[in-house]
């Protein structure tokens, strides 16, 4: 869906600006799950929802980013 979306912006408008716009994954990432979606090549980053009340795992979460 990521990919769909940015390739919708650059026919919309152009690559350029496809490229620069930052497009989220705005399910449920927790730990587990963290590193397959931040892996994904259209995925810039997400939304953290619980898992942002848990220090430890908000921690976990971030270093899945990397």
């Amino acid at each position: 869906m990521h990919k769909f979306i940015r390739k919708e912006i650059a026919a919309k408008y152009n690559q350029e600006v496809a490229d620069s716009i930052s497009i989220l994954y705005g399910g449920s990432v927790k730990p587990g799950n963290a590193k397959e979606i931040f892996s994904q090549e259209d995925v810039d980053g997400g939304l953290i929802g619980g898992a942002s009340l848990k220090s430890r795992d908000f921690t976990d979460i971030i270093k899945a980013f990397d």
